[in-house]
């Protein structure tokens, strides 16, 4: 009920205004020309056309916007049957007073409680009525489903904003660990270190959050990412990326960050959980308008798999539920002491 009063008032009321200045319009012409007699029937819509618009919003906004649609039955009934009686009579009214007199007398040798006439009175009356509310209903659920489309795409932009913005707590994070132990292990390095988190924040602060990126820039972010990792780790961790088929595709884009938390859980889940050598291999392919990216590391014995620990991977799906609905593909696959997960999703 409530919620018609969302429909612009000025708009609701110049679409009513049409329907009346459409009906008036129609049957003035419709039955003047089938009586051949513009005047008569000129006269006949005039008179009517006032009880047709009192009756159509009476059962607009009573029998059932107020009544119908809070499932209140018998307020409906009561206000259904009421008004075609009470219509019906009105018209009659009007027919036997104004109407008959001028252009039926015969109209006159029948009394005025003829109840034949006046449920036939009625029943004309109320097919108007009955198309007038039809119409209204119909572009109040039109509004609503554009409102609901509206609001479902609010909803997933303000949940997406929500995944995203957890994307850098969760970097920040790892890097501080990161910091912490380069800082007490290996101090020399903290100012190469610092160097390659501040190109990282920059490109968090300016570019994380449009919506689409070059991918070119998700890349360098990348390697900037790796770089960084890898000055902690140093010789016992072997890194292999294979971006080189996309580096030069400065026009194609993708969502911002989408891509890290495979990353990220690969140095987690792996490298961080060992003081022996270690490896992770990532690379990034095209296949027409797919993108496939897979990010496979060894895993040290008795480490539990990312798919159920791993924060990064929880958000990233969400993420991808809302970007690419029923369009992407994202496997995960844990053997023995390696652990690949495989991305695929569409690219325009």
């Amino acid at each position: 009920m409530a919620r018609f009063s969302m429909l612009k008032p000025y708009r609701e009321i110049g679409a009513q205004g049409l329907f009346w200045l459409g009906y008036f319009l129609f049957e003035w012409l419709n039955t003047g020309a089938y009586m051949d007699d513009f005047q008569q029937s000129l006269c006949y819509i005039t008179l009517n056309l006032p009880l047709l618009i009192v009756a159509g919003y009476w059962h607009l906004l009573i029998t059932v916007r107020h009544f119908l649609l809070s499932n209140r039955l018998t307020g409906f009934w009561i206000s259904l049957i009421g008004g075609l009686l009470v219509f019906g009579l009105f018209r009659r009214a009007i027919s036997y007073t104004w109407y008959y007199p001028v252009y039926y007398p015969e109209g006159l040798l029948k009394p005025y409680l003829y109840w034949p006439k006046i449920l036939a009175e009625a029943v004309q009356l109320h097919l108007v009525v009955a198309l007038f509310v039809a119409v209204n209903l119909v572009r109040h659920a039109l509004h609503q489903q554009q409102l609901s489309e509206t609001y479902r795409r609010e909803k997933l932009s303000a949940e997406y904003r929500l995944l995203q913005s957890q994307v850098q707590p969760h970097f920040l994070f790892n890097t501080l660990n990161n910091l912490i132990s380069v800082s007490l292990h290996q101090p020399a390095q903290m100012p190469h270190l610092l160097q390659r988190l501040a190109g990282l924040l920059s490109y968090q602060l300016h570019e994380s959050h449009r919506p689409t990126v070059a991918i070119t820039k998700e890349l360098a972010y990348l390697t900037d990412y790796i770089s960084l990792e890898q000055i902690r780790y140093r010789d016992r961790l072997d890194v292999q990326t294979n971006f080189s088929e996309l580096t030069n595709l400065t026009n194609l884009m993708i969502p911002p960050m989408l891509l890290l938390p495979f990353v990220e859980n690969a140095f987690k889940h792996g490298a961080a959980q060992t003081e022996e050598a270690c490896w992770i291999q990532l690379q990034l392919s095209r296949s027409g308008k797919r993108l496939i990216f897979s990010a496979e590391n060894s895993i040290p014995d008795g480490v539990s798999s990312p798919v159920t620990t791993g924060l990064g991977l929880t958000n990233l799906r969400k993420r991808l539920d809302i970007l690419f609905p029923d369009s992407y593909e994202l496997v995960t696959l844990q053997e023995d002491s390696q652990f690949l997960a495989v991305l695929k999703f569409n690219v325009d």
